[in-house]
């Protein structure tokens, strides 16, 4: 188990290892983004992202209906 506790030394510990190891956190960064895209692409997820996407849709489209 890992405990993760931050107070504003640990904050500026961290803003200066992201400034001193670029290339660390952005590969960091690319495999966060690779598992976030392969999350979203999910058949339920998208399913979701569907069902949310129409609803917005009907929002729109009854709020800003011509009278």
């Amino acid at each position: 188990m890992v405990k993760i506790t931050l107070d504003e030394e640990s904050i500026d510990a961290i803003v200066k290892y992201a400034k001193t190891h670029r290339n660390e956190v952005r590969e960091l960064m690319k495999i966060v983004g690779e598992e976030a895209l392969s999350v979203l692409t999910e058949k339920e997820v998208l399913k979701e992202g569907a069902k949310l996407y129409r609803e917005i849709q009907r929002e729109i489209n009854y709020t800003y209906r011509k009278d």
